[in-house]
Order: structure tokens, then sequence, then C-alpha cells
């Protein structure tokens, strides 16, 4: 090996740990964070082989070019990572794009996506999307909003009930509330909402707008135009701390809804 090849196998090698590295500890650091979900994981799942890749690099190079097995191995690792990259860029790239409210509409109705409670409170999450729909309705005290969420398996008390119950301690009159408690995904948080606001305001044709993370609010878009409903999103801001998890969690669920045909 060339003194150029042991220096550019240095600088890969290095780059890789630190890489690597970063990554798994971004998903550990998330884990103490958040119940352990895909977007804890994935930061752990990607980075952990980067490591071992980086410390084990002289072995793995010699078993890769001994046998045309190890090519296969070689170039299937690249292409795997490369094509993560491709999409988690893509995504991310949709994702900010669609996250701008848009300035021509103005909401008859606003659902307020539900998010995890723990106990009787929000968990930051859906603080954040509750503060971002109380600062919505004071601008436009007119609306009618719809706290959308049903009562997990781990939660003393319906998202809903919650949710409505932050948003009256903050100044929200009960009679421009609406509980939704029903719901346990994105799909039924617009179908049961729908139900209700044209229940509420007579008719079918309303601007309906929603609430929910800047992340999620791309495939929410979709997924309520695939519904045959016209909505569109006021986002919420993340949690900083985990951002990377919650983009890289979202992109593996808009690939697995577009194969799937839900978008």
């Amino acid at each position: 090996m060339t003194v150029k090849k042991k220096g550019f196998a240095i600088v890969l090698r290095i780059f890789l740990i630190i890489l690597g590295s970063a990554l798994v500890l971004e998903g550990l650091a998330a884990s103490t964070l958040q119940r352990l979900n895909l977007g804890v994981l994935m930061p752990i799942i990607i980075g952990a082989p980067l490591v071992l890749l980086g410390i084990f690099y002289a072995p793995i190079s010699r078993f890769c070019a001994a046998s045309a097995f190890g090519k296969i191995l070689k170039w299937g690792f690249i292409a795997a990572y490369a094509l993560f990259t491709l999409l988690f860029a893509t995504t991310t790239a949709l994702i900010l794009k669609n996250s701008a409210l848009p300035k021509d509409k103005k909401a008859d109705a606003v659902i307020v996506l539900g998010a995890a409670v723990r106990g009787g409170v929000p968990t930051v999450q859906l603080a954040f999307r509750l503060e971002r729909a109380l600062e919505y309705y004071r601008e436009n005290p007119d609306i009618l909003l719809v706290v959308s969420g049903g009562q997990g398996h781990d939660e003393a008390y319906p998202e809903a009930e919650v949710m409505k119950k932050w948003l009256v301690s903050h100044g929200i009159p009960e009679e421009s509330i609406i509980e939704e408690a029903q719901a346990t995904s994105t799909e039924e948080n617009f179908l049961f909402s729908k139900a209700l606001i044209d229940a509420a305001l007579g008719g079918t044709d309303h601007e309906i707008a929603f609430v929910t993370n800047r992340f999620h609010v791309f495939r929410s878009e979709r997924i309520a135009k695939k519904l045959g409903i016209d909505a569109f999103g006021i986002a919420a801001k993340e949690f900083k701390p985990i951002i990377l998890n919650d983009f890289m969690r979202e992109c593996a669920a808009i690939v697995q809804y577009f194969l799937s045909g839900k978008l």
C-alpha cells in the first residue's frame, strides 16, 4: 500500500469512527428522553457498523478483496448506506419544504393531532403542538378546535382529555374545543375529527387545518388527502435534543407509507 493510500485509509477510519460513535451516542442519549422506538434505534443501528468498520478496517478490507462474496458484501454495504443517505435527504427536503404555513388560507377548524401523555401531563412534543394551537387560536379566536387522540395502553387518560384540559387552563373557552378521544392513528385522527367538524359547523365544505410537529406535517397532509380531506398543516416546533431521531423515524415512515400506497 502506498503512502497516499495509507493516509487515505487512516483519515477514512477516523471519519468512520467519529461519525459512527456520534450516531450511537445520539441514539443512547435519546433513549433517556423518550420511549424506545425506531427513531431511537436507527442512529445506533446505522452508527455501530461504521464504528466496527473503522476499528477493523484492515482485516475487513483484506476479506472483501479476497473473495467474490467479500466484494458483494462490500458493495452491498456501500449501496445500503448510499440509499439511506439519499432517502433521508429526500424526505428531509420534503418535510422542510412542506412545513411553511400557507399565507392565503385561514382555517374554520383546527385539528390538534394527539401524541403521548404521561399521567395527566402532555409530553414535550404534544406540549409544543398545544402551544402552537394556542398561538393560532389567539390569532383567530373564531375557529373551532378539535383535540384528537385516544387512550394508549400505557396512558392513564385519553390524549384528547389531557389536551383539552391544557388548552382550557391557558384561556381557551371550553365551548371552542371538541374532544375526539377514540383515534389511535393519524388516519383516524382525520376521519373522526372531520365527522365532528361537519356536525358542529354544518355541511362539509370547511377550511380545515391541523397542528402537529414540523417533521410530521408532510406525511399527515398526504394522509389527509388520501382520505379525501383537504387540510393544511400548522407546524409546531420539535424537541431539539431528539430532532435527528424524529427525522430518521419519519423518513422510515414516509418510505413505508409510500411503498404501501398510503401516501
